[in-house]
């Protein structure tokens, strides 16, 4: 259950920091306009997440040893918690990077 809490959480951080990167900071925010304008991004972004967390959560699934590589030693943390924040921060982003760059190039 905290994994998911973690992810949900990474994503809404995500489109906060989006939203606070606008270019257009005069605007009150809309959440319908919102919706319509991103709701692609919004359901890639979900897309790419939770095939990330179902895999993540799989029991076949052993992060530990990798992630120890990038933390300092004597610090212990839950690899799937930290990997479940990752997933809706950092592939949100990564998806909605890559669907912008292909949608610039069909335009």
């Amino acid at each position: 259950m905290k994994n998911w809490i973690l992810f949900i959480l990474g994503t809404l951080a995500y489109f906060l920091i989006r939203y606070n990167n606008r270019t257009d900071k005069i605007k009150k925010f809309n959440f319908k306009f919102w919706l319509k304008d991103n709701w692609v991004q919004l359901s890639m972004a979900l897309i790419l997440d939770l095939a990330a967390m179902i895999i993540l959560l799989d029991s076949g699934t052993n992060l530990t040893e990798w992630l120890k590589t990038f933390m300092p030693p004597g610090i212990a943390v839950s690899t799937e918690l930290v990997l479940s924040l990752a997933c809706g921060l950092g592939l949100g982003a990564g998806g909605y990077e890559i669907f912008k760059k292909k949608f610039k190039e069909i335009k």
